[in-house]
């Protein structure tokens, strides 16, 4: 019943995230996402800054803290919004689907299992267990 309820999970997760799955294959742009959107839009530093309240080099190191991926998502979601835009996020498995996913887990699961070495039981043990 578990397992039944878990595929039926990761089928609507896939469902839901289907636009996001092509996404896996989009690169952030050698600048960072705020960089080059900023510049493509046509804000200098200082446009951003003000929209953001804060001073231009503020706006660089968000930049700079994107690209070190050490940027929070209010913080990316508060540049976005500056720039009249919408921060997308989502996480997506590297292949398949999620539900293709949960079956390789559960084929690496069982794996490792089988694979574990086996305990050996001391001499001691089988007799306790035993009852002599």
């Amino acid at each position: 019943m578990e397992w039944e309820l878990r595929v039926a999970a990761q089928r609507e997760l896939d469902h839901k995230l289907k636009p996001y799955l092509t996404a896996r294959r989009v690169y952030r742009p050698l600048g960072g996402w705020l960089r080059t959107v900023r510049k493509v839009l046509g804000l200098s530093a200082a446009e951003m800054a003000r929209d953001l309240q804060v001073c231009p080099s503020a706006v660089f190191q968000m930049e700079r803290a994107e690209w070190n991926d050490t940027i929070s998502l209010r913080q990316l979601e508060k540049a976005a919004l500056a720039m009249s835009c919408r921060l997308v996020y989502a996480i997506v498995p590297f292949q398949s689907n999620f539900e293709g996913q949960g079956i390789v887990w559960v084929k690496q699961k069982l794996w490792r299992r089988k694979a574990a070495p086996r305990r050996k039981k001391k001499v001691g043990e089988t007799k306790a267990a035993s009852g002599e």
